[in-house]
């Protein structure tokens, strides 16, 4: 009987933790790729349940569409460029949106081509098609890196 009763507490008590398990939706920007793999392996290894969370990812079509998420309530947080959270904040200056953490210390942004393009320096890039989503940060980004590296942007589609 003693041990009926101890295996009813186990039982009751392990019910009680399930259900404080705190759901939580967090957008990604992008699809599901290399850089939100460590969002997914806490997931696989239990790291958010052990400290009562409920942490479903889903994938983002840019990091605009996960500011949104998160400024409308839909989602309890996200991951999102940092310019475009300075855009998006000045811009909508009511919306208690913030970042609270730093993921990458330097900008992962990059232009990568072939070795036969034969291009070696910015400059190269001129008389080339470039392609990336509009809402992608480091589009954002493209007037900045012409005029620092003296491309003549109508040169480049």
């Amino acid at each position: 009987m003693r041990y009926v009763a101890l295996l009813l507490a186990m039982l009751v008590s392990g019910a009680s933790i399930a259900q404080k398990q705190i759901p939580v939706r967090f957008a990604l920007d992008w699809r599901f790729e290399g850089p939100a793999a460590p969002y997914f392996v806490a997931i696989d290894k239990g790291y958010y349940k052990a400290e009562g969370l409920d942490v479903t990812v889903d994938p983002g079509s840019g990091s605009v569409e996960g500011i949104n998420r998160v400024a409308s309530g839909a989602y309890e947080m996200g991951f999102a460029d940092i310019n475009s959270l300075v855009k998006y904040r000045d811009n909508q200056r009511n919306l208690p949106v913030k970042a609270v953490m730093m993921v990458y210390d330097t900008p992962a942004f990059s232009i990568v081509a072939l070795k036969k393009s034969g291009i070696k320096v910015p400059k190269d890039l001129e008389g080339k098609i470039l392609g990336a989503p509009a809402p992608d940060g480091a589009y954002a980004q493209w007037p900045i890196f012409v005029k620092a590296n003296n491309i003549d942007a109508s040169k480049v589609k």
